[in-house]
């Protein structure tokens, strides 16, 4: 007998279907970094370990692999930061490092570390928020008698920002609050590079991360609660310039959608999470050492855009003398 039918259940092949492609995510994922640990990523795994301890990050610093093909992202259950591959040749991206470090605080590989404990109440708080926003919304067309497909509409948004877009939102706001005004130049410069309609509101279809400007928007109240005051004008210039010259404008569905009052509520909300786990926050003239750096890089580009390249060679040239050389 080649199958003994009282072993080889149906639940027992599930286990060993999930097992293999478990198994194969290990591979594709693990190994795959493991095998392209090269001498590009040294500089950037040594500058994750400063950022976090800069920060005071409450987990174990991640490791970087340079085997993304687009931007940042983090693989949380493996503890594996992924980045493009010449990444650690320039520092307008770096803080998006920041957003990446924030992922894991809500994956359940960590939902028994205490220090977290605060932050997952403060999400816990911001998703009911959410809830109430939407149920708000149902009511309020059910009272004005709009057409089914609203309230669907409504219900929908709903799903997306419980299911994606608040942790993205929570994450935005943690590295706006750990890195300063430089995460914000650094999401301009994304959404200039890589956004798709910074206005966009999906109707129906899945849409993992926020519209552009809903981004920009709760970065800017973050940082405004900071202290940024003078930062955040130029910066929302900076973005409104940029919509201009694109032809941008927000329809009433984004704003139904993303209304200031719930992004304050989420600010307010996401700092105090952020606190509680006794994180360095960028202050108003008392930046943490990696913030600094950034924020002083972007500085740089904005007051000499053409001398900047050669500035930023000799800069990073002395950060790897200092934070971690290339062996």
């Amino acid at each position: 007998m080649i199958v003994n039918e009282e072993i080889q259940t149906p639940r027992r092949l599930r286990v060993f279907k999930r097992n293999c492609e478990q198994l194969e995510e290990i591979e594709t994922i693990g190994a795959t970094a493991l095998a392209m640990a090269q001498q590009e990523a040294s500089f950037l795994n040594a500058t994750v370990r400063a950022i976090c301890d800069d920060i005071g990050y409450p987990l174990v610093p991640p490791t970087v692999a340079n085997m993304s093909t687009s931007h940042f992202g983090i693989y949380a259950e493996y503890n594996l930061l992924i980045v493009p591959l010449l990444e650690s040749r320039y520092l307008l991206h770096l803080p998006d490092i920041y957003h990446e470090l924030a992922h894991p605080f809500l994956h359940g590989r960590y939902e028994n570390r205490s220090v977290l404990d605060g932050y997952r109440y403060a999400f816990k708080a911001a998703m009911v928020a959410v809830s109430q926003h939407t149920r708000s919304a149902v009511l309020y067309a059910k009272r004005e008698r709009a057409p089914p497909a609203v309230e669907l509409q409504y219900l929908f948004w709903g799903q997306a920002w419980q299911k994606y877009w608040l942790e993205e939102f929570f994450c935005d706001i943690f590295a706006a609050l750990s890195c300063g005004p430089a995460y914000a130049w650094s999401h301009y410069h994304l959404a200039i590079k890589q956004g798709d309609g910074a206005f966009s509101t999906p109707t129906n279809k899945k849409q993992t991360h926020p519209p552009d400007d809903a981004r920009m928007r709760i970065i800017l109240f973050s940082l405004q609660k900071l202290g940024f005051g003078d930062e955040c004008i130029v910066l929302a210039r900076a973005w409104s310039d940029m919509l201009a010259l694109r032809g941008e404008r927000a329809e009433p569905e984004y704003r139904q959608c993303f209304p200031d009052n719930l992004f304050q509520t989420i600010v307010d909300l996401a700092h105090a999470g952020v606190d509680s786990m006794n994180v360095n926050l960028a202050v108003p003239g008392a930046l943490t050492r990696w913030s600094e750096r950034l924020n002083e890089a972007w500085t740089v580009f904005w007051r000499d855009p053409e001398a900047y390249s050669n500035w930023e060679r000799s800069r990073i040239k002395i950060l790897e003398d200092t934070t971690g050389p290339r062996r």
